[in-house]
């Protein structure tokens, strides 16, 4: 069943529930066998329009879903499950009259399979990330860690051209060692892509950058531009010298957040073991979030 109740779902549910009946007396039941209590039930199914006429059956589902806001949470999701349940579990979708749209019931009934299948697929992928992160010892992860750590080392007296090759390499060995799936460097056309990782259920483009001088806007218009043009992507770059005053303001306007600023510090505290790749994520992510701030602190509560 589902974890997270959205408005798609409680559209689909009305939708779903209200073309499952031909009948209002049979939606009734089916609000009662649901969970719906009785006195509400009874209220919603007596109602009438500003002209005395009864309701729609999709009416009666809207004004059943503001009663339900009006109360307990719980039982709201106790109620909106099991409407989940009458239509994924249906399996025949048979018009009671030629004026019965219950093709429209089985669209709905399709359409929660796949929002429930999605929901199952990023809850395991999350529990995967945890088992992974609990099977890997910490000595192990230590142990990886401080080879990173020498390696990070040497590539900072390297020259600015080949401390930005070397980063390309450092890069997916942090993300492996963090347990976290990362794509290497790839091309399309017209694009250099620094590689990607999946995170949470989300894909991030990488923008690595490791020169004498600070990223500007044009570097993060240019990789929004690029993150912007993928199906579902977000984007982060990681700049080890820094970012120019008012980068972010550099960024284009009237768009969703979709791209996440890191620099040398954040990846430097990462490696030397303040944190881990997983709680600056988490940092980053929250601070986008609720702040809409692309550029986090380097300090993390925990």
């Amino acid at each position: 069943m589902f974890d997270i109740f959205t408005e798609e779902l409680e559209v689909l549910i009305k939708d779903g529930v209200s073309n499952l009946y031909w009948y209002r007396a049979d939606l009734h039941k089916a609000w009662l066998r649901s969970g719906v209590p009785a006195k509400m039930a009874d209220k919603v199914y007596k109602a009438v329009d500003g002209e005395g006429k009864k309701l729609t059956k999709r009416q009666q589902m809207d004004l059943l879903y503001g009663e339900l806001r009006i109360g307990d949470y719980n039982r709201r999701l106790e109620v909106s499950r099991n409407f989940v349940r009458l239509l994924v579990e249906q399996r025949i979708f048979t018009p009671q009259d030629e004026k019965h749209r219950i093709d429209r019931a089985e669209h709905c009934a399709l359409k929660l399979r796949e929002v429930i299948r999605e929901q199952q697929e990023q809850r395991e992928y999350r529990e995967s990330i945890k088992r992974r992160a609990k099977e890997a010892s910490k000595e192990t992860y230590e142990d990886q860690l401080l080879r990173l750590r020498e390696d990070f080392m040497k590539y900072t007296e390297l020259a600015p051209q080949e401390r930005g090759y070397s980063l390309e390499r450092l890069f997916p060995r942090l993300m492996s060692i963090s347990g976290i799936p990362v794509q290497e460097p790839f091309k399309i056309v017209g694009e250099q892509i620094d590689g990607g990782i999946k995170y949470d259920g989300h894909y991030y483009l990488i923008e690595l950058k490791w020169t004498e001088n600070k990223v500007g806007p044009k570097d993060i218009g240019s990789f929004y531009y690029k993150v912007d043009g993928k199906l579902d992507s977000r984007g982060i770059i990681i700049s080890m010298g820094g970012y120019t005053d008012g980068v972010v303001e550099g960024l284009p306007h009237g768009k969703e957040i979709k791209v996440l600023l890191l620099d040398g510090v954040h990846i430097s505290n990462v490696i030397f073991g303040l944190y881990t790749i997983q709680e600056l994520l988490e940092h980053c992510i929250s601070h986008a979030a609720y702040k809409a701030e692309l550029y986090c602190p380097h300090s993390i509560k925990k």
